[in-house]
């Protein structure tokens, strides 16, 4: 043990640490699996590039867009419109592109946000575009993805939730009469193929079909009942009714009714509007919780109570307020308006407030209001009957009004002249220059009177004259105030002599209009209305009364969660396929044969005029442009692999055949040949366990797979085991063939083994120059001596 533990610790060590031949091997196996993976990978990636480029061009980019919205060439800018508004609401950040036109259809190309890539969100696709204006359809374009046709409504539900568990399918939908998986990359692709068609395969249909004249009373229950008998009679464990027809009239009449009934009982819902208190936004789907009827607030964290109103978020506006509906509780109960967002079905802090309007309620209102009014209009009939006479009448005196008006106008004038004529000097007349002088007069007396008084203490005779000089100026004021009243009168006479004319002018004008007014045509009104009048009293308002009554009490007494549990009753039922009246379809396991269940068929049909078939449960289509770039990758792994085939023979045939050759000359063996089986086992050794043999294969393996695994190489069907053994039978085929594509120069060998030089030295000095040209040689052409 200890002795082969040395031994390979000296070859290791000579291989690896030591400059020996055997670490150049290793230097220019090395060096030779970068260069070729780096030439592989270069042209199988200038190749893919070029094909991608190609395919881009001619159905644009991998994954841009999603969904396909056709509109009709005439409603194609409302049309647009209408989708640019829908995905700002329901998949902010989506991207819209306006593509060709063609017959009459305009496609709208749409490219949802990755968060927005659910089932739920395309099952309700039709639903999310429905107002369009001049929408003809919608399709998926989402990539990669695998479409499943022909599968009935009954078996889509378990084929989708089998499809589920399948690993690289990121989700599965029901996409009308078909199934869409979503795949999570496209190399995943084929493996979900064939494990979608295994699960295909496991379940058949068994189809009964009708003639005319033959059909069953209740296809839907005769199903139910076949499939029931052969479980119980035929021990099976697997037989289905999944029936799905849209040609059956009567379902389709069902459906148009619940849509009818959905449509009626979504416009009387509770229209909730929702404005967040911070800066998150709400997406559809989100939950608020209110307090409701609960005796408890919110809390943070806790859980919804029973009496707590739930209101699930439908819409998001622009402006970040929401729409949506009432899933539990009713708007009667919604007197706390501040609301919280549930997350993980708890109360979270995103805090709301909430604003709603009950349809219901205003229109059970206005029917009463309208109903009231009506029983008024009979007396209000009567009194409007009277006012018409009272009008009647007035316009009869109309023309004696004008007169009366038009003879107070003449007094007022004749008036408004005689006060002119008296007033006129007055009104003209202005005394303040008189007012002045006799104010400085008063003021002069007054100053005498004071000198006087001084003088009076010299002279007391002056007393008399002081006295008359008082009585003097107090004369003169009175006659000052006299002439300010005068002014004063004089004022008035001049605001009255305008005051006057500017009535007669005003009185005139409006005695014109008075006077332009048609009292002929205004009598003839007055004369039909009062006519109308009379037949409306002849109405039977009562009976009207009534019935607005009944309308009232017709309008859906119904809560706000029934509601919501009843649209959503409706979307299923309505999103499924009509039943067909000459078909059914049973599924059953696919080792089930038509024979074995026909007796059971024959006896709950009641009779045998009918036909049996068998058909597969879908079929499988293709997504063609997730094909066209399967078959991209392949051939870039086949030109990987083409290039790493050719870099592997070329390595060995100028690299390694001189070292093959000269593994041949050391050991070819000298004895004497063997004879019978012995010969065999030596030609064999001779061919496949010979050294050079050996070492060819082993180059000849290592080279390949690295080549294959770096650049990414793959051959179809040659599974990844098998390259290393396609590597080996290489380089095998080249050791067999070496003496001839690099013969060995023996006389200069043998010179050098005379000389006492080394392997390493020969391989060096002789060998390696003396081979073909190629990467071992340019390397050694370093340590080369003697040159």
């Amino acid at each position: 043990m200890g002795k082969s533990f040395s031994a390979v610790k000296r070859v290791v060590s000579r291989t690896f640490w030591r400059n020996t031949f055997n670490r150049d091997i290793v230097l220019q196996l090395i060096v030779s699996i970068l260069m070729a993976s780096l030439v592989a990978g270069l042209i199988s990636v200038a190749a893919d590039s070029f094909f991608g480029k190609t395919l881009t061009t001619i159905v644009g980019e991998y994954g841009e867009f999603d969904v396909i919205v056709n509109v009709r060439e005439e409603k194609r800018e409302e049309g647009s419109a209408e989708i640019e508004k829908i995905i700002q609401q329901a998949f902010p950040g989506a991207k819209l592109q306006t593509g060709p036109t063609i017959t009459g259809l305009t496609s709208f190309f749409v490219g949802l946000p990755g968060e927005y890539k659910t089932k739920e969100t395309y099952e309700q696709l039709d639903n999310t575009f429905s107002s369009v204006p001049g929408k003809s359809g919608i399709s998926i374009m989402t990539e990669p993805r695998v479409t499943i046709k022909g599968v009935p409504d009954g078996a889509k539900s378990m084929l989708v939730d089998r499809i589920m568990q399948i690993d690289g399918v990121l989700f599965a939908f029901r996409d009308g009469g078909s199934v869409t998986v979503i795949l999570s990359a496209i190399d995943k692709s084929a493996f979900v193929n064939q494990e979608i068609q295994k699960l295909i395969n496991e379940r058949q249909i068994i189809e009964i079909t009708f003639p005319v004249g033959s059909e069953p009373e209740n296809v839907i229950r005769l199903g139910d009942r076949i499939a029931a008998a052969i479980r119980e009679e035929k021990a099976v464990t697997v037989a289905e009714n999944v029936s799905v027809d849209s040609k059956n009239n009567e379902m389709v009449y069902i459906v148009s009714t619940m849509i009818e009934l959905k449509r009626f009982l979504t416009s009387y819902a509770t229209q909730i509007t929702l404005t967040p208190q911070s800066t998150d936004q709400p997406a559809p789907g989100d939950i608020i919780a209110f307090q409701g009827t609960a005796a408890v607030p919110l809390i943070t964290g806790a859980v919804t109570d029973a009496g707590n109103i739930l209101v699930q978020v439908k819409s998001v506006g622009i402006n970040g307020s929401a729409e949506g509906t009432i899933t539990q509780g009713t708007a009667a109960q919604l007197s706390n308006t501040a609301g919280r967002k549930l997350k993980d079905n708890r109360i979270g802090e995103e805090a709301f407030t909430a604003t709603y309007r009950n349809p219901r309620q205003q229109l059970a209102n206005a029917l009463t209001e309208t109903s009231k009014l009506v029983g008024q209009i009979p007396g209000l009939a009567v009194d409007t009957q009277n006012m018409a006479g009272i009008g009647i009448n007035t316009l009869n005196n109309y023309n004696n009004g004008v007169g009366a008006i038009e003879q107070t106008l003449t007094s007022l004038q004749a008036a408004g002249s005689t006060i002119q004529a008296a007033t006129g000097a007055m009104a003209g007349l202005s005394t303040e220059g008189l007012q002045t002088q006799l104010g400085n007069s008063s003021r002069a007396l007054s100053a005498l009177a004071s000198t006087l008084q001084v003088l009076q203490l010299v002279n007391p005779q002056v007393a008399g004259s002081i006295a008359e000089l008082n009585t003097t100026g107090q004369t003169l004021d009175s006659l000052q105030s006299a002439l300010v009243s005068l002014d004063r009168v004089a004022a008035n006479a001049r605001n009255a002599q305008t005051a006057i004319g500017t009535i007669v002018t005003e009185g005139n004008s409006t005695l014109a209009k008075v006077r332009a007014f048609d009292v002929t045509g205004a009598r003839q009104n007055l004369t039909t209305l009062s006519g109308r009048l009379t037949e409306v009293q002849q109405f039977n308002t009562p009976l009207v009364a009534a019935q607005l009554q009944y309308l009232a009490a017709a309008v859906p007494n119904m809560r706000d969660d029934e509601i919501s549990r009843s649209e959503q009753l409706f979307d299923q039922i309505i999103g499924g396929q009509v039943i067909p009246s000459q078909r059914i379809q049973i599924m059953t396991s696919s080792n089930i044969t038509v024979d074995f269940i026909a007796p059971v068929i024959y006896r709950e049909a009641g009779h045998e005029n009918l036909s049996i078939y068998t058909a597969q449960l879908g079929t499988i289509q293709q997504d063609p442009r997730a094909q066209v770039m399967i078959i991209l990758m392949q051939v870039k792994a086949i030109l990987a692999a083409m290039v790493a085939l050719i870099a592997t023979v070329l390595f060995l045939v100028l690299d390694h055949t001189a070292v093959m050759t000269m593994l041949r000359r050391q050991g070819r063996s000298t004895g004497k040949p063997e004879k019978g089986w012995r010969r065999r086992v030596q030609e064999f050794r001779a061919v496949f366990a010979a050294p050079e043999c050996l070492y060819g294969m082993a180059i000849g393996a290592v080279l390949l797979t690295a080549i294959f695994i770096i650049a990414g190489g793959g051959i179809p069907y040659l599974p990844w085991i098998g390259v290393p053994f396609l590597g080996a039978l290489l380089g095998l085929a080249v050791a067999n063939n070496a003496e001839k594509i690099s013969p060995l120069a023996l006389d200069e060998v043998t010179a050098g083994e005379a000389l006492g030089l080394s392997y390493d030295e020969i391989m060096r000095e002789i060998v390696v120059p003396n081979g073909r040209p190629g990467l071992l040689q340019k390397m050694n052409a370093y340590k080369v001596k003697f040159k």
